[in-house]
């Protein structure tokens, strides 16, 4: 520290295990020195200080007054060291990081683009989980350090940060598309509205930002993941409406169409919730910055 100056660390290890041990044998002996060495550690330490700091027993050694304040210092000291220590000698931006996503979001959206962080992070080896939406909506803990999903997460030990904007629009199979007449929103209404469960409201907001009215049931089956509700359509079943986000590689591929350029019913996009703390937040980090450079690879539909 500029300004301030500093006892011989080597002294000051011998003098935090004699002040332990109550005993400069039993020092020597786990320091791997002799018992003439810790001797003198302990003395240059003395001259430094300026007065004694051990009285000398029949059975050991004890503090004298003026260093029993001083020892609990030196020993934290010492472990913040060690501590710092062991962490810049170890990989920072290694190991494995354990990720969980929803399942759309991992198979659609998350897989395509790992690949990449992979090359820039050769070291940190990730492992992916999945997890339904109402599992994490409750709270549950997934052990990961990383959780990805569609919409803000809160948990008190945990920061979440949001990474991408998305929305939903609704998409068909080219085949689909071809057959049946869809020049607008109300002509949706006389096909399959594909669903997924955990947003039946999607399609009845959809409508009402296109200004259609609609029925209080709307045809169509429902589906428990995101991704089934795009294969169905893919299959040519009906019509889904997907986020943005997971519709990429498929639109690219020419296996769905997005129908209209608008309405686009916005979401509220992907947010992570990682871990500041512990023997991955550093990857964890690293991850999270990686995530919000990944922006959308496609044109927006205008």
């Amino acid at each position: 520290m500029a300004g301030h100056s500093l006892p011989p660390l080597k002294a000051l290890r011998v003098f935090e295990a004699a002040a332990r041990l109550r005993s400069f044998t039993a020092a020597a002996d786990e320091l791997s020195i002799t018992h003439s060495a810790v001797s003198q550690q302990i003395r240059i330490l003395e001259e430094y200080a300026g007065q004694p700091l051990f009285a000398r027993e029949a059975r050991g050694v004890a503090l004298l007054p003026c260093a029993q304040a001083y020892f609990p210092e030196v020993q934290a000291s010492l472990e913040r060291i060690a501590a710092a220590t062991a962490k810049l000698k170890s990989p920072v931006h290694g190991g494995a990081l354990r990720v969980c996503a929803t399942p759309s979001l991992t198979m659609k959206w998350l897989i395509p683009r790992l690949s990449a962080f992979q090359a820039l992070h050769p070291a940190i080896d990730v492992q992916l989980s999945t997890q339904g939406r109402p599992f994490l909506d409750r709270g549950g803990d997934t052990g990961s350090d990383v959780l990805i999903r569609h919409g803000y997460m809160a948990q008190s030990d945990l920061a979440c940060v949001h990474c991408l904007d998305d929305f939903h629009l609704p998409v068909a199979s080219p085949r689909f598309i071809e057959r049946n007449r869809l020049s607008a929103p109300a002509d949706c209404l006389g096909h399959p509205l594909l669903k997924i469960s955990g947003g039946m409201d999607h399609w009845p907001r959809w409508f009402a930002l296109a200004k259609v009215d609609v029925p209080a049931q709307l045809p169509g089956p429902v589906f428990d993941h995101q991704f089934l509700c795009m294969q169905a359509a893919m299959n040519d079943l009906g019509i889904a409406l997907a986020p943005w986000c997971l519709l990429e590689d498929d639109i690219r591929a020419d296996r769905l169409r997005p129908l209209f350029a608008l309405p686009h019913l916005p979401n509220a996009g992907i947010h992570a919730l990682y871990r500041q703390d512990g023997p991955a937040a550093a990857s964890a980090q690293l991850f999270i910055q990686w995530l919000c450079t990944q922006r959308h690879g496609l044109s927006h539909p205008a």
